[in-house]
């Protein structure tokens, strides 16, 4: 890049660092409010780790319209400051400014495409094993006697009391996860178990309640010994534990195991997760462009300026919609896929095809003439 494009490349940059870091905050205290509970039961730090796992996938969608609105700022700034009047007038064209913003776009693209990838997959499982990290202690740990004490609003704990040796005695727990039934734990004892990044409660002589919804009358059944997954604390209790679409690798996408091929719907969440990840990469090259295709050329009326940035956001956010729409729609039709990888390709071509019609008005001359001609020999 030559000294124009690379003073325009710092202020688009330094633009970009100030409404990202701003929207990220933002999402980071958003994100913060869901773990607030888990710093009585894990601390700060723990907290802190668990808020951070969770931003990946948050600034993934974040960070390219950070660039939008960073890219749509500066060039109303140039202009204002009537810097792309004096660039105008020195005989530059569109395709000079492009490059800075090209250039930052790509980066940005990259950067979305190595998180969504890599980074997002990895930090979802991290996350995972820190819930289940956090239950853990909030059983062993923060459970008062005598007191009740919740875990994802409709998991319920009670103990009479705590041995020295930790365990539990007098436990109580309610699960009313599903809506088709409750299931009540009693027992006079209860241990905690952490084995191979997983938490288990050991109860010991004890009974389960279960209550049909709809049914009169609850099932008893008596054990000396039961075992509580309590990684299963945040999905439902049938079958084996079985990974979200968005902690699972690229490469675990791709294959359906035994468990997926149980749920029909699996294989569309899946296939949605994998093209999701891909696609969302093409936006910021397209944010960048749909900026400078919007406010690229001087004009001298600034209300006309600002309508065309208001326009800008408004239309990027729709095509962004777009995107979205056709990831859910993938999910039922893999026809979709064609959609999901158009809609971006397409308006990155229209900012190209729109920005060359504007260096070439002589072009949309010739069309317009060419077509009233073809209609005055129609009449």
């Amino acid at each position: 890049m030559d000294l124009y494009s690379r003073y325009v490349f710092k202020q688009v940059c330094n633009a970009l660092l100030m409404i990202l870091g701003s929207l990220t905050a933002i999402v980071w205290i958003a994100t913060s409010l869901k773990q607030v509970e888990n710093i009585s039961s894990g601390g700060f730090w723990l907290f802190f780790q668990m808020t951070s796992l969770a931003m990946p996938q948050a600034m993934s969608i974040v960070a390219p319209f950070a660039l939008l609105i960073a890219c749509l700022y500066s060039l109303h700034k140039l202009n204002l400051d009537s810097e792309l009047i004096v660039m105008t007038a020195s005989g530059a064209t569109i395709w000079r400014l492009i490059r800075p913003y090209a250039v930052l776009g790509v980066l940005m693209s990259l950067a979305v495409l190595f998180s969504n990838v890599w980074v997002q997959p990895l930090c979802a499982k991290k996350l995972r094993s820190f819930i289940i990290q956090v239950r853990a202690d909030l059983i062993s740990h923060v459970l008062l006697p005598g007191k009740f004490s919740t875990s994802g609003g409709k998991l319920t704990f009670h103990i009479r009391d705590r041995a020295k040796t930790g365990n539990l005695l007098g436990l109580l727990v309610v699960d009313e996860r599903s809506s088709k039934e409750q299931m009540t734990y009693l027992a006079e004892v209860g241990e905690m178990i952490k084995l191979e990044g997983s938490a288990f409660l050991k109860m010991e002589r004890g009974h389960i309640h279960r209550k049909i919804s709809g049914k009169e009358g609850v099932q008893i059944v008596k054990f000396d010994e039961y075992i509580l997954d309590l990684a299963e604390f945040g999905q439902s209790r049938q079958g084996p534990i079985r990974y979200k679409p968005r902690e699972r690798t690229m490469s675990e996408l791709m294959t359906l195991s035994e468990q997926d091929r149980v749920n029909p719907k699996m294989p569309g969440f899946l296939r949605a997760e994998f093209h999701n990840r891909l696609s969302s990469a093409l936006y910021p090259l397209f944010f960048a462009l749909l900026a400078v295709a919007c406010l690229g050329i001087a004009r001298s009326n600034r209300q006309a300026s600002m309508k065309l940035l208001l326009f800008g956001f408004i239309l990027g956010v729709a095509v962004r919609m777009g995107g979205l729409v056709a990831v859910n729609l993938l999910r039922v039709h893999p026809a979709a896929v064609y959609l999901v990888y158009g809609l971006p390709l397409l308006a990155i071509l229209g900012c190209f095809v729109y920005m060359w019609l504007m260096m070439n008005p002589d072009r949309v001359g010739l069309f317009k003439g060419a077509t009233a001609s073809g209609s005055a020999k129609g009449v």
